[in-house]
C-alpha cells in the first residue's frame, strides 16, 4: 500500500493501522522511512500500552505522521490512548455506528467523543457508515463550531476499491 500510495493524489491521507509494540519497537518508523505523502498511524485498541511515554516518544520520530486511535467507544483501552495520547483523529468503532439513527444509547456515546473533540481540537471519523440515515444523524450529532469535525467512511460512501 505504501509503495502505490505514489499514484494517489498527494492531498489525500493514507493511513496504515500499526499495533503499540509496531510503534515502541520501531518497525512503524522503519515502514514509514522515506514516504513523502501525509500519512496516519491507526494504533489499534486490541494490544494494550504499559508505558504511554515511549509511545509518544516513538511518535516524535516520525515527523509529519498524525495519530488516530482507532476503535474508539470499542472498549476501555481505546478511551485511554484518547486521553494518554492525544490524537488528532479519533475513529469512531463500528459498532456504535451501526444503528445509530435508531439507538439512543449509540447516540450519547457518538456524543460524547464527539463533545470530547470538541474541546480538544480532535477529528471525529465515524467508521461503517453504511446508510443514508446513520450519515444524517451522525452529522447531525457532529459539533457545529468547526473546532470538532466529522468526517465518514463506510459503504454508504463507497465500497473498497482496488487502487486503478
Amino acid at each position: 500500500a505504501l509503495r502505490a500510495s505514489t499514484n494517489i493524489d498527494p492531498q489525500l491521507f493514507l493511513s496504515v493501522n500499526f499495533s503499540p509494540s509496531a510503534v515502541l519497537g520501531g518497525f512503524a518508523r522503519d515502514c514509514l522511512r522515506g514516504v513523502n505523502r501525509k500519512l496516519i498511524i491507526e494504533l489499534t485498541e486490541h494490544a494494550p500500552i504499559d508505558d504511554y511515554p515511549a509511545v509518544r516518544r516513538a511518535l516524535t520520530e516520525m515527523p509529519g505522521v498524525d495519530l488516530a486511535v482507532d476503535d474508539a467507544g470499542a472498549g476501555y483501552t481505546s478511551l485511554r490512548h484518547i486521553l494518554e495520547l492525544k490524537p488528532k483523529y479519533v475513529k469512531l468503532d463500528i459498532s456504535i455506528v451501526h444503528n445509530i439513527d435508531t439507538d439512543e444509547a449509540r447516540q450519547a456515546m457518538a456524543a460524547g467523543i464527539m463533545h470530547f473533540a470538541s474541546h480538544d481540537g480532535t477529528v471525529v471519523i465515524a467508521e461503517g457508515i453504511e446508510t443514508e440515515d446513520e450519515a444524517k444523524k451522525l452529522q447531525g450529532l457532529g459539533v457545529k463550531l468547526g473546532r470538532g469535525l466529522i468526517l465518514g467512511q463506510g459503504y454508504y460512501f463507497a465500497k473498497p476499491a482496488p487502487l486503478e
